[in-house]
């Protein structure tokens, strides 16, 4: 029970935990004890198969949906001392990157981003992320094989994959765009065919509501502030006049 609440004080703030454990008021684990504790399974990249079934088995059977967010990561290379590996490289995973002769000999690049692939609930409190992949200069063509590679394993362990949801990156739309062929006389690519699973059901694309909303406010706030950025606040205000009239 101490070591849950003391990693419980230390994810809320690193400064009070060490602020408590240097008074002595309270006998607290040492940071290095309690990342032991924190990383009781060896992390790797990749679809975690196992923790998707051990998710299905604790929620059962249910309808989720697939979060996709890439985030930019300090881009080096760290020694594990478990595997004796260096971790920092990205994921060659596509056949095309495999087969490739010119970067075969290549050296790999060192990853300066993580996308991250998790599952919710869609009527659970269900949270779980089950993959993560090391990129650099990610295309539409690997988001694609990722995810539905993603989309198999959910499908495989019992959780239905009913929707995608994603923000308004440039890659997220061309990887949405990839699936036109599924319903061609669709105007607007929103939907797609669940190949995985084992009826035939739609999977539905949808844009984060709140990501965009953030998106327009920082470029609100940051309108006109240096020489080289572009003045959104008189533009949307004229455009807005044109309207109202």
């Amino acid at each position: 029970m101490i070591v849950r609440w003391a990693l419980l004080l230390h994810k809320k703030s690193k400064s009070a935990y060490r602020y408590i454990r240097d008074s002595a008021l309270v006998c607290l684990p040492s940071e290095r004890t309690l990342s032991d504790y924190r990383c009781y399974k060896p992390l790797s990249t990749g679809v975690d198969t196992p923790y998707i079934f051990e998710v299905a088995e604790k929620f059962g059977k249910q309808d989720v949906t697939i979060l996709i967010d890439e985030m930019k990561v300090s881009a080096g290379l760290t020694y594990s001392v478990s595997t004796g590996e260096l971790c920092g490289y990205v994921d060659s995973l596509d056949a095309d990157t495999l087969l490739d002769v010119s970067q075969s000999t290549a050296s790999p690049d060192t990853a300066s981003h993580a996308l991250c692939f998790m599952a919710r609930g869609l009527k659970s409190n269900l949270q779980a992320v089950v993959a993560t992949y090391a990129t650099h200069c990610l295309n539409a063509e690997q988001l694609y094989n990722r995810f539905w590679h993603v989309v198999s394993c959910c499908e495989l362990a019992g959780l239905r994959v009913r929707c995608c949801v994603s923000d308004g990156a440039s890659i997220n739309r061309k990887f949405i765009k990839l699936h036109c062929d599924d319903f061609p006389d669709d105007p607007i690519t929103y939907r797609a065919v669940n190949r995985f699973s084992k009826e035939q059901r739609v999977l539905f694309f949808a844009s984060d509501t709140c990501h965009l909303v953030k998106t327009t406010r920082n470029c609100l706030e940051s309108s006109g502030r240096s020489p080289t950025s572009r003045r959104l606040v008189v533009s949307f205000y004229f455009d807005f006049n044109i309207i109202h009239c």
